[in-house]
């Protein structure tokens, strides 16, 4: 049986309409419209019978369509260019286009009277900028840049595309150009810092300015220099002077601003070191902190971090603010940013700190932190010394193993090509070695040593990452002995490495018999004399060492060593040094060798004394 619907049923879209009743007639299906419900049939070639409701409603709905047609095309008739525009002929009128530049130039020219000026200033600079252009007609047009604004600087600078007119004058331009642009904007540069171009107008001027227009750009801004420390833009500005322009007294000046007010006032007799300013007013040290710890507070919440001139305020902090208040700084905050302190020497103090008052959380975060940075730290002059106080005082000698010590392997070709990559690389085989450290160093890494974290024995901590870096750092060695050797700091390395590794040296060792055996001239070069000292000297590898020698290289070879005096300094350290058989054979036929025809040397008269004697 099939289901009659009923028809008019709302369906899924809405009340069905006649099209629809249309449809299911030629589906076969069963229409019902009050009492004249009939079934049709879906058979091709025969017509289905259609109630008359239905019929009318289709009859209405052709009509509809039908009168919007013919609406339609009266309104065409009437109005022949509504719709679709024509195209008009190129040569005829201009385009659309066109017209509105034009359009903007009078509303511009409109809005700011110096329209027409600053068009043909910018005209200017796009020629002068220009890097193949005569000098000639450089001069000229810097000449016209400056009868064009002349007057006018201040009130154009603040306008971000004309910032560089400005400083192409300060750098193309003569010394009198330079001056009437400083003269101009003398009482704006406060402004002019904080802007978002102006800064990079500012740095420019003191750039290309004399010495006494910087002096005048110092006093404009003197007392404002907490202020602009504090600002995103006119920090760099602050950082510039600084760094390259201030002198000594200047900088005490600049870093006074930070102490507070009442010792300002006192800024001839104070240091811009903050230890100088307790011996002069130990009284004043609290509440000079106060005032360190909330600038610091801010730096890092603005991650002003960067600046030279930031991390000495804070480092003043860091080396006299008590340990518990340095370790509530070393927020997750600080630690984003403390890439930022690692290549600097007030930084990498700052660093270190971190390192030594943090707790073993914020250890781990400051090491992933460091996370692909290890390479850069190795070979920095400053960052080595953090990667040392890291060595020192990190208990989880496994996280340094992953995260430091992996890294520095992966790059050992590069690391001991540096002179601070070879301190490093010292420190981890020798740490706090005086013969390999200055005083200075050594006292600096000291610091951390009374720090309240660490718990680990440090020489157990040393021993856990000698015995995973040692490895590594021989198989490199083995496979560069001979460049090695040409470089007499690289040299010193070895020898580090021969005295203090805790690995087997076995294949070191081959590798430097194996170059003599294929150059006996070797012998008597500096280097590899004092390798070979280091190795015959050492009471664990001499006699494993001059057992390599004896068994591969032939011994008319190692007699013709001892014609020259380091040479005979080597074999004299082989003979002492013996005990074995083949030690003993050697004597015998040295013995027999006319040694006493070589050439007079300290070396040939100390081993024919051995002879003689044994």
């Amino acid at each position: 049986m099939v289901k009659k619907p009923l028809a008019g049923k709302s369906g899924k879209y809405g009340k069905k309409g006649p099209k629809d009743q249309l449809k299911k007639q030629k589906s076969g299906k069963v229409i019902k419209k009050g009492k004249s419900a009939k079934k049709v049939a879906p058979q091709s070639g025969k017509k289905a019978l259609v109630s008359k409701e239905v019929l009318e409603a289709l009859k209405e709905n052709r009509l509809e369509k039908q009168n919007k047609r013919q609406e339609k095309l009266d309104e065409k008739r009437k109005n022949p260019t509504k719709g679709k525009k024509r195209k008009l002929p190129e040569s005829k009128e201009p385009k659309e286009p066109l017209k509105k530049k034009a359009l903007k130039k009078v509303r511009k020219a409109n809005e700011d009277n110096e329209y027409e000026n600053l068009t043909k200033i910018k005209a200017l600079w796009e020629k002068g900028r220009v890097n193949d252009i005569e000098v000639s007609k450089r001069e000229e047009i810097v000449e016209q840049l400056k009868e064009l604004m002349e007057g006018k600087v201040a009130s154009l600078m603040f306008k971000h595309d004309l910032a560089r007119v400005v400083q192409l004058l300060l750098r193309l331009g003569k010394a009198e150009d330079s001056n009437f642009i400083v003269k101009e904007l003398l009482p704006h540069v406060s402004e002019l810092s904080k802007a978002k171009y102006g800064k990079f107008t500012v740095n420019c001027m003191l750039k290309n300015s004399s010495k006494e227009q910087r002096k005048l750009i110092f006093k404009s801004l003197a007392g404002q220099f907490k202020k602009l420390t504090l600002h995103a833009e006119a920090v760099t500005v602050v950082d510039t002077i600084y760094n390259d322009y201030a002198t000594s007294k200047e900088r005490t000046e600049m870093i006074t601003e930070f102490y507070g007010k009442e010792l300002y006032l006192y800024k001839d007799l104070l240091s811009e070191h903050f230890s100088k300013v307790i011996e002069l007013y130990p009284g004043k040290k609290d509440k000079v902190l106060e005032e360190l710890l909330s600038h610091t507070q801010v730096f890092i919440e603005k991650g002003l971090t960067g600046h030279i001139i930031v991390q000495h305020i804070m480092l003043q902090y860091f080396l006299h603010g008590p340990e518990d208040t340095i370790q509530e700084l070393v927020t997750e905050k600080l630690i984003e940013q403390i890439v930022n302190f690692v290549h600097t020497k007030e930084g990498s103090k700052i660093a270190m700190r971190c390192l030594w008052y943090s707790k073993a959380k914020e250890r781990k975060l400051i090491i992933r932190t460091f996370k692909g940075h290890i390479k850069d730290m190795s070979i920095n002059e400053n960052g080595y010394l953090v990667l040392c106080a890291l060595f020192d005082c990190v208990d989880d000698t496994v996280l340094v193993k992953k995260a430091v010590l992996s890294e520095i392997m992966e790059n050992l070709d590069t690391i001991s090509m540096s002179q601070y990559g070879r301190l490093l690389l010292n420190y981890i085989l020798a740490p706090r070695s005086t013969k390999l450290f200055p005083p200075s160093i050594v006292d600096i890494l000291k610091v951390g040593d009374t720090n309240k974290v660490s718990k680990k024995d440090p020489q157990t901590r040393r021993q856990e990452l000698l015995s995973y870096a040692c490895p590594g750092i021989i198989d490199n060695f083995k496979d560069n002995v001979e460049s090695m050797l040409l470089d007499n700091t690289r040299t010193l390395l070895l020898t580090t490495a021969v005295n203090h590794a805790s690995c087997d040296l076995s294949n070191l060792f081959n590798a430097v018999v194996d170059l003599l055996m294929n150059d006996s001239s070797l012998v008597d070069s500096t280097t590899m004399h004092i390798l070979m000292r280091a190795i015959q000297q050492h009471k664990d590898h001499q006699s494993v060492f001059n057992e390599m020698v004896l068994s591969k290289i032939p011994v008319d070879t190692i007699i013709n060593w001892a014609k020259t005096n380091r040479g005979a300094f080597s074999v004299l350290r082989l003979v002492e040094n013996g005990g074995c058989d083949k030690v003993n054979e050697f004597v015998s036929k040295l013995k027999q060798s006319d040694v006493n025809s070589f050439d007079q040397s300290t070396g040939r008269d100390k081993l024919i004394e051995f002879l003689n004697k044994a």
